[in-house]
């Protein structure tokens, strides 16, 4: 019998194996340090990054994963933007449906997408 995982932990498990089934190099000091500095260059976006997306995306404790990270974006981007744009408009694992950005339309949860996903600008 193989072993049973309760809902959050296998959750958990899911988003920290990449597709080669070993976890993704975790972010040290600088990584943490580039998330919590980055922003948009457009001042609307940014604007909404601060309000939506720096809370867990620039703190690697969060389960989400960090802003211009690679090794924590790789497998989801495999996936596909599409994919990913849809899963933070319907929610997925801790993160509400629209990613705490009420009033962000499709495209700014793309462009968002885009920018935490992407290198340091």
């Amino acid at each position: 019998m193989g072993k049973t995982w309760p809902h959050g932990l296998a959750l958990l498990a899911a988003v920290l194996l990449c597709a080669c089934g070993q976890a993704p190099q975790p972010p040290g000091p600088a990584d943490v340090e580039r998330a919590e500095r980055a922003r948009p260059a457009d001042a609307r976006l940014a604007q909404r990054y601060e309000q939506a997306c720096v809370l867990c995306h620039a703190r690697p404790d969060s389960g989400a994963p960090l802003s211009h990270h690679a090794p924590s974006w790789s497998a989801r981007l495999e996936r596909g933007l599409p994919a990913l744009v849809q899963s933070v408009q319907a929610g997925k694992g801790g993160m509400p449906a629209g990613g705490l950005c009420a009033d962000c339309s499709p495209q700014d949860l793309e462009s968002l997408t885009r920018f935490m996903s992407g290198p340091t600008p």
